[in-house]
Order: C-alpha cells, then sequence, then structure tokens
C-alpha cells in the first residue's frame, strides 16, 4: 500500500486532458478546487496505514497475498459487504464531505468480477482471467479508479442504436488484433478528475442490435482521446469561515469524452455480448446501492451533531421540540445503515465466489436515502434558523467597518462567543444549503440510479407469489 504523498505524486506525474471553468487545467491535482477532491481520496490512503484502522480499511488479498486497501479488494464474504458499509460511513462522518468518491469505482471493479465470469461460463470468453490479472496489478499499485456507468443518453425513449447521433453512448467503433477502439460520452463521474483509471461498464439494458455499445473496460484517465470537462463543488480559495468542508474535503465530476480511444484486449472485459448489459448495470446498482447505506449514515452523523451544537449556541439545547428533531435526524439515518448491514449479512454468493448484498435491503436503503435526504433538512433549519442562508460573509465580519456589529448582534447563548457561533453556522450551512451540500444532496437522490430504478429492483426481487399464497390460505380460497 501507498502513502497519500505517493498519491499525489503519481497523480501529478500524470498528464489528462482536463477543463474546467472554461479552462485548460494541466496538472488537476494541484488546482485548488481539485485538490479538495484530492484531499477526500488521500484520506483513504492514510486511514489504512494507521494500526487502529487496519481491520476497517484494509484485507489480506487472495490474489496477492498482501495486505491491500479494502476499496481494491472485491467482496468475498458477507463481512467484506458488512465492512464496506462501517468504513465508508466512518470517512465521510470524519472528513465532512458527502462522497468518499473511491466506491464507485470499487464497486465496477466487483460488478465486472461477477459478471466476467458469467460471460465466460455461458460463452467460453477469457474475460474473469484478464480480470483477476487487472486486479492484481490494481491491488499491487494501490490504485484508485473512477467508475463511469451513466452515458450521455440523448434521446431517453431511444435505445442506443436508435439515436442520431450514435456517440451518445459509448461503444466499440473497430476491433483490431491488438484491441479495441472505443468512441461515445459518459456523464456525471465522479472522482474523474484525479484518479489513476478509469473503470467502464454498460449502464442499461440492451438489445442484439446495440452490441456495439456492450463494452466494459479499464483505462488510465490520461490516455490518449479521453477529454474531461470538470465541475468543482469547493468554494473560490482564501475562505476561512465559509465552507468549511468544502474548502478541505469536496469531490467533483466530470463528463467523459472517448473521442477513438485504443483499449488493450487485456483491459476489456465485456465486448459485443449484450445480453450481459443489464444484469451488468442491476448488479452495479446494488453494490453502489449498499455504498449508499454507508454514506447516508455518516452525513447523518455529521447534520446531528452539527445541529446539536448549534442549538446550544442558540440556547435551545435542552428544549423538548430540539431533542424530538435531533432524534427524527438519528433515525433516518440509521433507518438507512440498518437496511445496508442487513443487505451486507443477508448478502449471496455468486457462482464467481464474489458476494453481492441481497438486492431487496440494498434497494430499500437506498429508496429511503432518496426520500429522505431533503427532509432531514428541515428540523435541521428549524434549528438553525433563517441565519443558516442569509448570514452576511466572512468578508463582512474581517472588515473593520462591520466587524463591531457582527461580533455584538450574532451572539447566541451569554457564556459563548458570537465568532463561533457563526462558525458553527457556517459548518451548517456546507452540509445543507452551500453548492457543496446540494452537489451532495442531489447525489444522494440520484447515485446509483434514481429512485424509481430502487423501486423497479424492489419490486422484481419480491417474492409475491409466495405472499400472495399465504393471503389466499388466511382468505380460505382455494387453488
Amino acid at each position: 500500500m501507498i502513502t497519500s504523498v505517493d498519491y499525489y505524486n503519481r497523480l501529478k506525474s500524470r498528464k489528462p486532458t482536463l477543463y474546467m471553468f472554461g479552462e485548460k487545467v494541466d496538472v488537476p491535482v494541484d488546482h485548488p478546487q481539485l485538490k479538495t477532491n484530492f484531499n477526500a481520496v488521500a484520506v483513504s490512503y492514510d486511514m489504512a496505514l494507521k494500526p487502529e484502522y487496519e481491520d476497517l480499511m484494509t484485507v489480506v488479498s487472495p490474489i496477492t497475498g498482501k495486505r491491500v486497501n479494502r476499496y481494491n479488494h472485491p467482496y468475498m464474504s458477507a463481512d467484506d459487504l458488512l465492512k464496506k458499509v462501517d468504513m465508508i460511513r466512518t470517512m465521510v462522518s470524519q472528513t465532512g464531505c458527502p462522497c468518499v468518491c473511491r466506491c464507485v469505482g470499487s464497486d465496477a471493479l466487483s460488478t465486472i468480477g461477477i459478471t466476467s465470469y458469467d460471460v465466460d461460463k455461458a460463452l467460453g470468453t477469457n474475460y474473469y482471467q484478464r480480470y483477476l490479472e487487472y486486479l492484481k496489478y490494481f491491488q499491487e499499485n494501490d490504485l484508485t479508479a473512477s467508475g463511469a456507468v451513466t452515458d450521455a443518453k440523448g434521446d431517453r425513449s431511444l435505445r442506443p442504436h436508435q439515436q442520431p447521433d450514435p456517440d451518445l453512448y459509448v461503444h466499440v467503433v473497430d476491433k483490431r488484433e491488438d484491441g479495441i477502439i472505443v468512441r461515445g460520452a459518459k456523464t456525471s463521474i465522479t472522482n474523474a478528475a484525479i484518479c489513476d483509471e478509469i473503470v467502464v461498464i454498460p449502464g442499461r439494458g440492451l438489445t442484439e442490435k446495440d452490441a456495439a455499445y456492450a463494452v466494459a473496460f479499464a483505462i488510465p484517465a490520461d490516455t490518449k482521446g479521453i477529454v474531461q470537462i470538470a465541475t468543482a463543488k469547493s468554494p473560490r480559495p482564501g475562505l476561512k469561515m465559509e465552507g468549511p468542508i468544502a474548502r478541505r474535503y469536496a469531490f467533483s465530476d466530470s463528463m467523459i469524452i472517448f473521442e477513438d480511444v485504443f483499449v488493450p484486449w487485456e483491459r476489456v472485459f465485456l465486448c459485443g455480448e449484450w445480453q450481459f448489459g443489464a444484469g451488468m448495470g442491476s448488479l452495479f446498482g446494488n453494490f453502489h446501492r449498499l455504498s449508499h447505506c454507508g454514506c447516508i449514515p455518516g452525513r447523518g452523523d455529521m447534520l446531528t451533531g452539527a445541529t446539536s451544537l448549534i442549538a446550544k449556541y442558540n440556547g435551545i439545547r435542552d428544549k423538548g421540540h430540539v431533542r424530538s428533531k435531533l432524534v427524527d435526524l438519528i433515525t433516518s439515518a440509521e433507518t438507512v445503515y440498518a437496511c445496508g448491514i442487513t443487505a451486507a449479512v443477508k448478502g449471496v454468493r455468486t457462482p464467481s465466489g464474489l458476494y453481492q448484498p441481497a438486492t431487496i435491503y440494498s434497494n430499500t436503503g437506498k429508496l429511503i436515502e432518496s426520500e429522505n435526504t431533503t427532509a432531514m433538512i428541515t428540523p435541521v433549519a428549524d434549528i438553525c434558523g433563517g441565519l443558516l442562508t442569509t448570514m452576511p460573509s466572512e468578508a463582512d465580519y474581517f472588515s473593520e467597518a462591520t466587524h463591531q456589529y457582527m461580533k455584538r448582534y450574532l451572539k447566541g447563548a451569554s457564556n459563548l462567543k458570537a465568532e463561533d457561533r457563526i462558525k458553527a453556522i457556517h459548518l451548517v450551512a456546507d452540509l445543507t444549503v452551500t453548492r457543496h451540500a446540494a452537489g451532495g444532496t442531489v447525489a444522494e437522490v440520484m447515485g446509483a440510479g434514481s429512485p424509481e430504478a430502487q423501486r423497479r429492483a424492489i419490486h422484481d426481487d419480491y417474492d409475491f407469489e409466495k405472499r400472495e399464497k399465504v393471503a389466499k390460505m388466511l382468505a380460505n380460497i382455494g387453488d
């Protein structure tokens, strides 16, 4: 395993083609609004080297025989799934960043592991062996990957092959003796700006006419022909009070364009086997929804702590309505966490030997997250008050002309400093209403698929026939 300094130096040596805010960014990891994304991922490297986190953050790989970062280890037991949920919750609650960034690539790799094995068994291909060789390389170098799943899509009512522009979904345009050429675009790809590798998988069901779009591969992020257009959630540099989380830890997203990118065969894990497109997308969704069962509890930990703190500064922490609202925050987060624990404990061993979460519980947890993420802001705003969005800027606080007024009139409980109350309000704002917070909120709703995708997965996994038979028995209805 490597340190975060090693990770930084490796990223600095890479030369991706990346644009942000209308300008070309030559060294993404040094851009002040992408450095915060690096910081969030760097925590996963640093925690893995601390003895107190060894069991949570690392595992001995059966492939290399060495201890590796848990993010680079496919799930080989229910305990692996369980540790994944706890690992993500711990990282989110300690950094304040709603997305720890490394889980998407990890989930994509586990998806490829299970699917490549199934394809080989069904069609006699050799994808799984390629996957194992790539995974060994990935673990030995302690890489970080971005999972590229969502295509540009275009007209959502049309299948990939029906689109007027064929490049709205990533697809194979040529097969050569040494590899394939791919073209198209993926959107809303978290962590791509500061990752080592981009792991691409299909994001939807496909038909035989969509065979060219049935492609999965892994490629270095600075490969020729890959262009990124990134967006950052961090505030402008130089702030001292505002954005206390986002100016240290944040995430970024990219649109990734593949302009006739060459992928060698040893990095190709699906090519034309359209029958497996839907299953691959669903499997990734299942894995990533389990990840979210760690995200929202971590965010809940932060929201509950920050809201309790601001209640003290407002002088109302001991009031009954405050206790009630804090309990609402706790139960919202812990319900999702309980779904994640259940999904892990009831995880299913696949023919590949890898485990996947119990579908109904991972999807239930993610659906509850999607429906509760905005609702959790209501009790926070109620306790914090209107200053959550009307607080004068820190520039006014530090201005000689206005400092005295803010220090006097923004004081809360008499035994506490106004500056500390202002800082606490900025913290709550960075968890609820800033650009950084809004990005996290939308990610909690749409990440790992829309709420409707979770409803469909729950419906399809539920055994209605079994329950209908019980209903008939209780109603004394004969067959």
